[in-house]
Protein backbone atom coordinates (compact mmCIF):
# COMPACT_ATOMS: atom_id res chain seq x y z
CA UNK A 1 0.00 0.00 0.00
CA UNK A 2 1.48 3.08 -1.17
CA UNK A 3 2.24 6.01 2.10
CA UNK A 4 0.51 9.08 1.61
CA UNK A 5 2.35 12.04 0.87
CA UNK A 6 2.32 14.64 3.85
CA UNK A 7 1.25 18.17 2.47
CA UNK A 8 3.90 21.12 2.88
CA UNK A 9 3.47 22.62 6.17
CA UNK A 10 1.95 25.57 3.94
CA UNK A 11 -1.55 23.86 3.08
CA UNK A 12 -2.47 23.21 6.42
CA UNK A 13 -5.18 24.97 8.21
CA UNK A 14 -3.91 28.06 10.76
CA UNK A 15 -5.82 26.23 13.80
CA UNK A 16 -3.00 23.27 12.72
CA UNK A 17 -0.26 25.56 12.40
CA UNK A 18 -1.27 27.39 15.52
CA UNK A 19 -1.17 24.06 17.43
CA UNK A 20 2.25 23.14 16.20
CA UNK A 21 3.74 26.90 16.96
CA UNK A 22 2.08 26.98 20.79
CA UNK A 23 3.64 23.21 21.12
CA UNK A 24 7.27 24.67 19.82
CA UNK A 25 6.81 27.44 21.77
CA UNK A 26 6.87 25.10 24.90
CA UNK A 27 9.86 23.25 23.77
CA UNK A 28 11.80 26.47 23.03
CA UNK A 29 10.92 27.50 26.49
CA UNK A 30 11.12 24.38 28.13
CA UNK A 31 15.10 24.16 26.58
CA UNK A 32 15.99 27.67 27.86
CA UNK A 33 18.65 26.42 29.92
CA UNK A 34 20.57 24.73 27.02
CA UNK A 35 19.40 26.86 23.85
CA UNK A 36 18.83 30.10 25.81
CA UNK A 37 14.92 30.37 24.95
CA UNK A 38 15.24 32.13 21.18
CA UNK A 39 15.37 28.34 19.47
CA UNK A 40 15.16 24.57 19.90
CA UNK A 41 17.78 21.89 18.39
CA UNK A 42 18.69 18.19 18.13
CA UNK A 43 22.56 19.72 18.19
CA UNK A 44 24.88 19.56 21.18
CA UNK A 45 26.50 23.31 21.03
CA UNK A 46 29.03 24.92 23.06
CA UNK A 47 30.46 21.97 24.18
CA UNK A 48 34.06 22.24 25.66
CA UNK A 49 36.94 21.43 23.78
CA UNK A 50 35.19 20.85 20.48
CA UNK A 51 37.43 23.00 18.36
CA UNK A 52 35.71 25.66 15.92
CA UNK A 53 36.41 23.14 12.49
CA UNK A 54 33.56 20.87 14.00
CA UNK A 55 30.90 23.40 14.66
CA UNK A 56 30.35 24.95 10.74
CA UNK A 57 26.45 23.94 10.84
CA UNK A 58 23.83 23.10 13.07
CA UNK A 59 19.81 22.46 11.67
CA UNK A 60 17.27 24.45 14.44
CA UNK A 61 13.74 25.45 14.78
CA UNK A 62 12.44 29.26 15.86
CA UNK A 63 9.18 30.53 15.97
CA UNK A 64 8.11 33.31 13.36
CA UNK A 65 6.71 36.83 14.33
CA UNK A 66 3.36 36.32 13.28
CA UNK A 67 2.33 33.45 15.51
CA UNK A 68 2.13 31.24 13.00
CA UNK A 69 5.49 30.16 11.52
CA UNK A 70 7.83 27.61 12.19
CA UNK A 71 11.32 28.08 11.05
CA UNK A 72 12.97 24.46 10.53
CA UNK A 73 16.58 25.89 9.28
CA UNK A 74 19.97 24.31 8.64
CA UNK A 75 22.79 27.40 9.59
CA UNK A 76 26.35 27.17 8.28
CA UNK A 77 28.94 28.93 8.03
CA UNK A 78 30.40 30.88 5.05
CA UNK A 79 33.55 28.06 4.68
CA UNK A 80 30.81 25.48 5.22
CA UNK A 81 29.04 26.27 2.12
CA UNK A 82 31.98 27.37 0.45
CA UNK A 83 33.26 23.81 0.50
CA UNK A 84 29.57 22.52 -0.08
CA UNK A 85 29.74 24.35 -3.65
CA UNK A 86 33.02 23.11 -4.45
CA UNK A 87 32.27 19.64 -4.11
CA UNK A 88 28.81 20.03 -6.08
CA UNK A 89 30.75 21.53 -8.69
CA UNK A 90 33.25 18.79 -8.96
CA UNK A 91 30.96 15.99 -8.56
CA UNK A 92 28.84 17.49 -11.42
CA UNK A 93 31.80 17.88 -13.75
CA UNK A 94 33.12 14.36 -13.01
CA UNK A 95 29.86 12.84 -13.38
CA UNK A 96 29.42 14.58 -16.89
CA UNK A 97 32.17 12.88 -18.19
CA UNK A 98 30.58 9.13 -17.40
CA UNK A 99 28.35 7.26 -20.14
CA UNK A 100 24.81 6.40 -18.74
CA UNK A 101 26.69 2.82 -18.20
CA UNK A 102 29.45 4.05 -16.21
CA UNK A 103 26.92 6.36 -13.89
CA UNK A 104 24.84 3.52 -13.48
CA UNK A 105 27.97 1.26 -12.42
CA UNK A 106 29.18 3.76 -10.31
CA UNK A 107 25.65 3.92 -8.58
CA UNK A 108 24.81 -0.11 -8.27
CA UNK A 109 24.13 -1.58 -5.26
CA UNK A 110 24.41 -5.07 -4.97
CA UNK A 111 23.39 -7.21 -1.62
CA UNK A 112 24.58 -10.82 -0.36
CA UNK A 113 23.29 -12.68 2.26
CA UNK A 114 24.88 -13.28 5.66
CA UNK A 115 24.14 -15.56 8.34
CA UNK A 116 24.57 -13.37 11.86
CA UNK A 117 23.50 -15.12 15.39
CA UNK A 118 21.58 -17.75 13.49
CA UNK A 119 19.99 -15.05 11.46
CA UNK A 120 19.71 -14.77 7.57
CA UNK A 121 21.07 -11.07 6.77
CA UNK A 122 22.21 -8.90 4.04
CA UNK A 123 25.12 -6.89 3.64
CA UNK A 124 25.97 -4.59 0.77
CA UNK A 125 28.71 -6.26 -1.10
CA UNK A 126 32.12 -4.29 -1.30
CA UNK A 127 31.90 -2.02 -4.92
CA UNK A 128 35.33 -2.76 -7.18
CA UNK A 129 37.20 0.12 -7.43
CA UNK A 130 37.06 1.30 -11.09
CA UNK A 131 39.82 3.12 -12.75
CA UNK A 132 38.94 5.87 -15.97
CA UNK A 133 40.96 6.99 -18.90
CA UNK A 134 39.19 10.18 -19.24
CA UNK A 135 40.01 10.27 -15.61
CA UNK A 136 44.06 9.96 -16.33
CA UNK A 137 43.59 6.48 -14.45
CA UNK A 138 41.66 7.52 -10.95
CA UNK A 139 38.45 6.22 -9.98
CA UNK A 140 35.59 8.55 -9.87
CA UNK A 141 36.18 9.87 -6.07
CA UNK A 142 40.06 10.46 -6.92
CA UNK A 143 39.07 12.37 -9.67
CA UNK A 144 36.36 14.40 -7.85
CA UNK A 145 38.74 15.16 -5.27
CA UNK A 146 41.40 16.59 -7.98
CA UNK A 147 38.46 18.79 -8.97
CA UNK A 148 37.86 20.16 -5.87
CA UNK A 149 41.43 21.21 -5.07
CA UNK A 150 41.32 22.81 -8.68
CA UNK A 151 38.15 24.84 -8.34
CA UNK A 152 39.48 26.09 -4.71
CA UNK A 153 42.57 27.11 -6.41
CA UNK A 154 41.47 28.41 -9.71
CA UNK A 155 38.04 29.35 -9.65
CA UNK A 156 36.66 29.70 -6.02
CA UNK A 157 32.75 30.37 -6.20
CA UNK A 158 31.65 33.67 -4.36
CA UNK A 159 29.95 33.03 -1.14
CA UNK A 160 27.39 35.43 0.52
CA UNK A 161 25.84 35.73 3.47
CA UNK A 162 22.04 34.71 3.13
CA UNK A 163 18.52 33.53 4.18
CA UNK A 164 16.52 31.22 1.74
CA UNK A 165 13.38 30.34 2.59
CA UNK A 166 12.06 26.73 1.23
CA UNK A 167 8.11 26.55 1.59
CA UNK A 168 8.06 22.61 1.08
CA UNK A 169 8.93 21.51 4.00
CA UNK A 170 5.83 19.06 5.99
CA UNK A 171 6.98 20.85 9.30
CA UNK A 172 8.00 24.71 9.20
CA UNK A 173 9.18 26.98 6.79
CA UNK A 174 12.54 25.41 5.50
CA UNK A 175 15.09 27.88 6.00
CA UNK A 176 18.80 28.17 5.10
CA UNK A 177 20.93 30.33 6.52
CA UNK A 178 24.74 31.46 5.49
CA UNK A 179 26.92 33.48 7.97
CA UNK A 180 29.94 34.53 7.91
CA UNK A 181 31.33 33.35 11.28
CA UNK A 182 34.52 31.11 12.55
CA UNK A 183 31.68 28.47 13.81
CA UNK A 184 28.18 27.69 14.79
CA UNK A 185 27.15 27.96 18.36
CA UNK A 186 24.48 29.62 20.43
CA UNK A 187 25.79 33.20 19.90
CA UNK A 188 25.93 32.95 16.39
CA UNK A 189 22.67 31.25 16.04
CA UNK A 190 21.16 34.22 18.14
CA UNK A 191 22.62 36.65 15.56
CA UNK A 192 21.59 35.07 12.85
CA UNK A 193 17.67 35.23 14.19
CA UNK A 194 18.05 38.78 15.17
CA UNK A 195 19.29 39.90 11.53
CA UNK A 196 16.92 37.46 9.94
CA UNK A 197 13.81 39.16 11.79
CA UNK A 198 15.58 42.40 10.99
CA UNK A 199 15.18 41.75 7.29
CA UNK A 200 11.48 40.95 7.58
CA UNK A 201 11.77 37.32 7.96
CA UNK A 202 12.09 36.72 4.08
CA UNK A 203 14.89 35.68 1.95
CA UNK A 204 18.12 37.97 1.68
CA UNK A 205 21.59 37.97 0.43
CA UNK A 206 24.33 40.28 1.35
CA UNK A 207 25.60 42.85 -1.07
CA UNK A 208 28.95 42.13 -1.28
CA UNK A 209 30.49 38.42 -1.26
CA UNK A 210 32.58 37.19 1.46
CA UNK A 211 36.21 38.38 0.82
CA UNK A 212 38.20 35.26 -0.96
CA UNK A 213 40.94 35.57 1.60
CA UNK A 214 38.64 34.99 4.54
CA UNK A 215 37.15 31.39 3.11
CA UNK A 216 38.85 28.13 2.83
CA UNK A 217 42.28 27.71 0.73
CA UNK A 218 42.08 24.25 0.89
CA UNK A 219 39.75 21.73 0.73
CA UNK A 220 37.42 20.52 3.72
CA UNK A 221 39.44 16.66 3.93
CA UNK A 222 42.56 18.57 4.40
CA UNK A 223 42.18 21.21 6.86
CA UNK A 224 40.17 18.35 9.22
CA UNK A 225 43.68 16.29 9.17
CA UNK A 226 45.25 18.38 10.54
CA UNK A 227 42.89 18.52 13.62
CA UNK A 228 42.89 15.93 16.06
CA UNK A 229 39.89 15.54 18.06
CA UNK A 230 37.86 12.92 19.72
CA UNK A 231 34.42 13.69 22.12
CA UNK A 232 34.67 12.26 25.56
Amino acid sequence: MRRKKKPPYQHLSRHKQRDNFIRLRQKIRNDTSVYGGQFTSDHVLDEPGRPALYNQWADIYFLGSDGLTIWNATILTAAREFWDVVEEMAHTRAWEILTPEEQFAETDIKFEPVCTKGQRMYQMVKRPKLIYEKYDGLSYHEYQDKLVDEIIQSEPPEIFESFTADRFFCYGTGLDIVIHSDEINKATIEEAIRRFREVGETDWRAAKAVPRGELPQECANAAFSRVRWEPE
